[in-house]
């Protein structure tokens, strides 16, 4: 797949306004890491937050809140689903018929943080995924010339995927669990460079188009 067709089918929107229930009506909406433990960045209250919540969740298709877990040292999924309910004011019964899903942590980050342009990690990451290639280690040399040829890449566009991709890109179970989600998609959250910006990729890497909500990103 060349990049202009890569381009032209992944559509990416930014809602840059606060958003009324005309533009979230009918949608999956994707919270992303509004947790305690990173409530200190957040360039909003909480409680504003979870109202906004209250309000717009009968019109939503579904809510899901997509957090950093007890593997990574955070609190449970129960204790979170207490602070969205006590901190932030969520209704107790919103909270219960949402969904939950730890998504894990830097499964692109490297070759974000290295400046890989995005659409040359998404192609990248939809060659992994259509060879069934989890870990990034597993390309050998005969893999890196496939992939030359599936994406219009050159040596100089391969090197740079080499040398920072190399035992740091895997295929996240998040992105299976992604695969489900059609129709209108709306994500909040952050860090708007770091774990949003992962399942931005991630989105893009499944061919799904997103808004993203600015009003509750940090």
């Amino acid at each position: 797949m060349r990049k202009e067709q890569l381009l032209k089918e992944t559509q990416r929107y930014r809602i840059l306004e606060n958003a009324g229930l005309s533009m979230v009506q009918g949608a999956n909406f994707i919270s992303v890491d509004i947790q305690p433990a990173y409530q200190d960045y957040f360039g909003f209250e909480p409680w504003d937050f979870g109202n906004y919540i209250n309000e717009v969740f009968d019109t939503l298709h579904n809510m899901t809140f997509l957090y950093n877990g007890e593997d990574m040292g955070f609190p449970s999924e129960e204790e979170y689903r207490w602070w969205l309910v006590e901190d932030c004011g969520i209704q107790e019964e919103n909270v219960a018929a949402s969904y939950f899903f730890d998504k894990g942590y830097a499964f692109f980050r490297y070759c974000m943080d290295e400046g890989i342009d995005d659409d040359d990690l998404v192609q990248f990451i939809q060659y992994m995924a259509a060879n069934n290639i989890n870990d990034s280690r597993e390309i050998d040399a005969e893999m890196w010339q496939d992939f030359m040829q599936y994406s219009g890449a050159d040596q100089s566009d391969v090197r740079e995927l080499m040398e920072n991709a190399d035992d740091m890109i895997h295929i996240p179970e998040v992105m299976d669990f992604l695969k489900n989600y059609g129709g209108k998609i709306v994500l909040t959250g952050g860090g708007i460079n770091e774990c949003l910006k992962e399942v931005e990729i991630a989105l893009m890497a499944l061919r799904k188009p997103y808004n993203v909500l600015t009003q509750y990103t940090y």
